[in-house]
């Protein structure tokens, strides 16, 4: 949905001693996040084929970080780095997949950043073709803004669309996002110039 960093290898390093910390303070898990139709929980080695397949296909990638092809290898390195990781540190990014309840299929992910100020994160998703204009997206998301305001004390979420992504900006404002249009940037991107639109949710305490 957003712009996504995509991490290399001396970032897998440091993130999983980052995350290695975290969790000797944090051990109580948390997941999986349910809905009527879903289940959501931090990527596994088993999601990582459904996960590289959605992320090579050129359509899924095209307002995302990433570049195509996405391998299973690079999938597999993603997960391992968050490995037993509940919420991210102040900083760092959190995969999470999203299952169907009644099949268990990997239909997407919800991408969580943990920002600086405390109760501030920054969300993305992405749901593989054969599953999107099913509302996957918009209950998936809900529910995890739901979780962190009531388990996390979440004050305010950000999320930064391509502006040409209409299905993602319709999503977030579904939700209750508002544009900061001050915000928006400009950049070049995969070839093009593009503009990067700037949502926030601000949750009243």
């Amino acid at each position: 949905m957003g712009r996504r960093f995509e991490p290399d290898g001396a970032y897998f390093l440091t993130q999983m001693a980052a995350c290695t910390q975290w969790k000797a303070s944090n051990p109580k898990m948390i997941y999986p996040i349910s809905t009527s139709r879903l289940n959501i929980s931090p990527l596994a080695r088993a999601d990582a084929k459904q996960f590289s397949d959605y992320r090579s296909d050129p359509e899924i990638a095209r307002y995302q970080s990433w570049d195509t092809p996405y391998s299973e290898a690079q999938a597999l390195a993603l997960i391992e780095s968050q490995s037993g990781i509940e919420l991210p540190p102040k900083g760092e990014w959190l995969q999470l997949a999203i299952h169907l309840r009644d099949s268990d299929a990997h239909i997407g992910d919800l991408a969580l950043h943990t920002l600086e100020d405390d109760g501030d994160f920054e969300l993305g998703y992405t749901i593989a073709k054969a599953f999107q204009g099913q509302g996957y997206a918009r209950e998936a998301t809900a529910a995890l803004i739901d979780f962190l305001i009531k388990n996390q004390g979440a004050r305010r979420f950000i999320a930064t669309p391509d502006s040409r992504n209409l299905p993602s900006i319709k999503l977030l404002i579904s939700l209750g996002f508002v544009q900061k249009k001050e915000k928006s940037w400009s950049e070049f991107f995969k070839g093009e110039d593009v503009t990067v639109d700037y949502f926030e949710l601000v949750h009243a305490q």
